[in-house]
């Protein structure tokens, strides 16, 4: 497999052109009030695993037939679409660590940090507030880890040390991801219940952050602001302030709908 990809649908129609393969269950729809593309990939066995160099998993894309950066009228169905879509994936929603991966100083990299910004932390409310009453949210911790430049420590590690610490019974993980076809990039987003390895589509692989790791439940959502286009080149798209965004606000929306589901939509911007 030489492409250069964090997205598990284009390993897949890769694998499929090429050849029939077996141990994968597939299935798309389109959601009509969003005009989104939902394609659902279930990795099955071992074979499978290997043939499409990512670990035995759902994973989920969520793809608009425009960029996310654009308006749409329907944002707000859409933010609710993809907390469902976060929901199926996910074994946990008492305790949850929220890991926003990224160097926020570099744009198509900034994603993690600039949702982790966004996301409703409530562990220190329920903890320590206890004349409000908290008990219809999800006990949330939020961190932004930076990157081993930064802090001269793995992401890895910084999310072990904290869930050995706080004992979440889940781990969301969300970072910018690499995309082989430049259609995907911008436009679509991946949700996967085998965690991440960071770097990995643009062959700057760090240490694995997944159930295996950190020995609790671990999703990972991204949206891909790069691809590789020839050796050494990698582009990203012109309006990707915007996008980086746009994606994050999109998402750090599904994540507190998804985990705060008595929340309003006005009431989840009110805290972002």
């Amino acid at each position: 497999m030489s492409l250069n990809t964090d997205l598990a649908v284009e390993l897949y129609r890769d694998e499929i052109n090429a050849d029939k393969l077996s141990g994968v269950a597939c299935s798309e729809r389109r959601d009509r009030l969003t005009g989104l593309r939902i394609t659902e990939i279930d990795i099955l066995n071992d074979e499978s695993a290997v043939r499409l160099q990512k670990p035995i998993g759902k994973y989920i894309t969520i793809e608009g037939d425009e960029p996310l950066y654009e308006y749409s009228p329907v944002f707000n169905e859409r933010c609710k679409l993809l907390a469902g879509e976060i929901k199926k994936v996910c074994r946990s929603f008492d305790s949850v660590l929220f890991l926003g991966l990224g160097n926020r100083r570099i744009t198509p990299d900034s994603i993690g940090a600039l949702t982790a910004d966004r996301v409703f932390a409530t562990r220190h409310i329920k903890r320590l507030a206890r004349e409000i009453d908290s008990s219809e949210l999800s006990e949330l911790s939020c961190v932004a880890a930076g990157v081993m430049a930064q802090t001269g420590v793995e992401s890895a590690q910084l999310a072990l040390a904290i869930v050995n610490e706080i004992k979440p019974h889940q781990v969301v993980v969300c970072d910018a991801l690499a995309c082989s076809e430049p259609s995907h990039m911008g436009r679509a987003i991946q949700i996967c219940s085998s965690g991440i390895s960071p770097g990995s589509g643009v062959e700057n692989s760090r240490a694995e952050i997944s159930e295996a790791t950190l020995s609790v439940p671990t999703m990972a959502i991204g949206v891909p602001t790069v691809s590789r286009m020839l050796d050494g080149l990698i582009v990203t798209p012109k309006p990707i302030d915007r996008l980086v965004e746009r994606a994050s606000v999109m998402i750090a929306r599904a994540v507190n709908l998804c985990f705060h589901p008595t929340l309003t939509p006005d009431e989840v911007d009110s805290l972002m």
